[in-house]
């Protein structure tokens, strides 16, 4: 995104989760700012503590400490370097290796006010971007899939980064990984199979959903924010700039409402905005939203 990442001591498995994630976003977004990461391996325990995929998070003024276990990844804010702390037993598990360092590069980038990290997701057809936003269980990842299945491109079905110093249009995500619960993966005849693999939500598990290749927009411009609605009738309006606003911040995370500056999300919504009923056939979901890009290209 334009700032480095230094590894120091890491051990291969670390590089090699970072250059599936983190070195995959251009470097031209307009982030500043360089983030030391430097690690040490303290055995292996697996049998007391397997140290995924239970997680705990705890941010305060000076640092951010995220423990799996007996792994920690400490984040030391005024010195911009993370200390990872790493049992043998995690290295198998590159989810959690990526959690470790992208949740240090993205704290350290929002509190810094170089970014904005923002809980929604992001679906294209025909170069037209479409900002899915609901809460969590609100079944953005449903969705996101349901439209990938009618063609369209995924950037991303969870959080969507963007530089601060940008005007609120370009974003970036992760569209080479989905993350499904297993009930929602039910629901897909070709997915209902897939294993699942240890996840810190929740459940504890989800299924890996791994969208084509040429469908996949690691940044993408937004023309339309879409916020859904659980009800069970499908039904799409635009809505209003001040329902529009009250709506965005209805689900809002803790860390959104601390970091999310309200002219930027203003700008975000001065374009059209909707209210997207899902009803309960998440296809006819995905149509809709095909139909709306369709209509804005």
């Amino acid at each position: 995104m334009g700032a480095a990442v230094r590894l120091h001591d890491a051990p291969e498995e670390l590089r090699a989760a970072v250059a599936a994630g983190l070195a995959r976003y251009p470097a031209d977004m307009g982030v500043t700012g360089d983030l030391d990461v430097r690690c040490v391996v303290v055995g292996n325990d697996p049998d007391i503590d397997p140290a995924w995929p239970v997680m705990t998070a705890d941010d305060g003024d000076e640092t951010l400490v995220v423990r799996c276990g007996t792994a920690v990844a400490t984040l030391h804010y005024e010195f911009a370097v993370a200390m990872l702390q790493l049992p043998e037993s995690i290295l198998a598990e590159q989810d959690a290796l990526r959690l470790f360092v992208e949740a240090a590069f993205t704290a350290f980038h929002v509190r810094r006010g170089q970014l904005h990290a923002m809980h929604s997701a992001l679906v294209a057809h025909d170069g037209v971007g479409l900002v899915l936003r609901g809460p969590s269980g609100a079944g953005k990842s449903t969705l996101t899939y349901s439209c990938m299945r009618l063609g369209m491109s995924v950037c991303s079905d969870d959080w969507l980064y963007a530089a601060t110093g940008s005007p609120a249009e370009r974003f970036a995500g992760y569209p080479w990984r989905m993350m499904m619960t297993e009930d929602a993966a039910s629901r897909f005849p070709e997915l209902a199979d897939l294993a699942t693999v240890p996840h810190p939500a929740a459940e504890g598990r989800k299924v890996p959903v791994l969208p084509p290749e040429s469908q996949q927009l690691i940044t993408m411009n937004a023309a339309a924010v879409v916020l859904l609605d659980p009800s069970p009738e499908l039904s799409l309006r635009r809505v209003s700039a001040e329902e529009a606003l009250e709506r965005f911040w209805e689900p809002a995370l803790p860390t959104e409402r601390a970091h999310l500056a309200q002219e930027w999300v203003s700008e975000l919504l001065d374009r059209p905005v909707y209210v997207l009923r899902r009803g309960t056939d998440p296809q006819a979901a995905a149509q809709a939203l095909r139909d709306l890009a369709v209509s804005l290209r």
